[in-house]
């Protein structure tokens, strides 16, 4: 699964990919882009149409796409599980809850500032129609919530973060 937000002309869009399926704005659409070689040439397919795109790195999540026909669109491309990796990483799985796969984070019975107790459920995250509960791996006290119901997750995301 692949969680992204794009900008477009000033227009920003959800994308999610998981699999074969993919949507926009919560919207489901019939599309999919197979690189055809790796000097950036693609073939996006949407519907029965399919386009040939040359996307090129221009600078860190900038690219330029050109269409057949010559249509230039510079688009502004960020993963939102990486940067929400990155805005606050935690390796260390006594002081913070990790994502142990990706999916949907159905519940978060616990909020900052609660005291909690090992073993207490912090998070329900369902994948492939299955719930786990994620439970506290120590007492303590929860710094922060970083995720939210309803919010789709990767693997490794960061969702609690304890006080030391």
């Amino acid at each position: 699964m692949s969680l992204y937000t794009v900008t477009i002309e000033n227009r920003e869009y959800r994308v999610n990919i998981s699999g074969e399926h993919c949507t926009v704005n919560g919207e489901e659409i019939d599309a999919r882009v197979v690189p055809l070689n790796r000097n950036g040439l693609h073939l996006l397919q949407h519907g029965k149409q399919a386009y040939e795109v040359f996307l090129s790195n221009q600078e860190p999540d900038i690219y330029q796409m050109l269409m057949f026909g010559g249509r230039r669109i510079v688009t502004h491309i960020t993963n939102r599980a990486r940067k929400h990796a990155q805005a606050a990483e935690c390796d260390d799985q006594t002081t913070c809850l990790n994502a142990p796969m990706h999916g949907l984070v159905v519940d978060i019975p616990v909020h900052a500032g609660d005291t909690v107790e090992k073993n207490q459920t912090l998070v329900v995250l369902e994948s492939m129609k299955m719930q786990m509960q994620l439970r506290s791996p120590r007492q303590g006290k929860i710094a922060k919530v970083l995720a939210k119901a309803g919010e789709q997750v990767e693997k490794g995301a960061l969702l609690i973060q304890f006080e030391l």
